[in-house]
């Protein structure tokens, strides 16, 4: 670029900065759990509306976790060399969206449900849906990072990612599982 003396000057381009964006995001959802978190235990509601919640966090199950699980199964298929990369990508691209819908249907209806936030197995579970989300933010990342390997291998430094991502979803959804089967039998 010439400035109007004649002199060349540089302009930088600036990056953009996925680290400020993903911090913003993790800061709005630990907001909103927090919210849900301190209002969910002053929610009363009827029985048919309770019903309809329950029904509501089921159907919320098995979207988001079963895309969950779609996706993890194949990347699995990937590491056996039985998938590509590419169909692992478009995978996750796929099911970006019944993840989040039923990460959001259940954080939503859960909080109708109004869990007993004193008791330490709900605390547990309520960090684990917290543990999720965050870890769907930096999928998200992994994701956007394998894309654009136009289907070839990876670094191991961006395996590993995706490993810590998928070990960490799958180990947050079953706590949560398994803590809302539990407390389900305590009531």
């Amino acid at each position: 670029m010439t400035a109007l003396d004649g002199s060349t000057r540089v302009t930088r381009l600036r990056r953009p900065r996925p680290w400020r964006r993903i911090t913003c995001q993790v800061l709005a959802l630990v907001v909103a759990w927090t919210v849900m978190l301190l209002v969910s235990p002053h929610l009363r509601t009827g029985a048919s509306v309770r019903q309809f919640a329950l029904f509501v966090h089921l159907a919320a199950l098995v979207l988001g976790f079963g895309a969950v699980l779609t996706l993890d199964w194949f990347a699995l298929m990937w590491l056996l060399r039985r998938r590509t990369l590419a169909t692992v990508v478009q995978v996750a691209h796929g099911v970006n969206t019944p993840v989040w819908l039923g990460l959001g249907g259940l954080a939503a209806s859960g909080a109708v449900l109004g869990p007993d936030t004193s008791a330490p197995l709900t605390v547990v579970k309520l960090v684990a849906v917290l543990v999720v989300a965050i870890n769907g933010l930096c999928a998200r990342q992994v994701q956007e990072r394998l894309a654009g390997r136009d289907g070839r291998t990876p670094p191991g430094g961006v395996l590993l990612a995706a490993t810590l991502v998928m070990l960490t979803s799958q180990a947050g959804w079953w706590t949560a599982t398994a803590v809302g089967f539990l407390n389900a039998q305590q009531r």
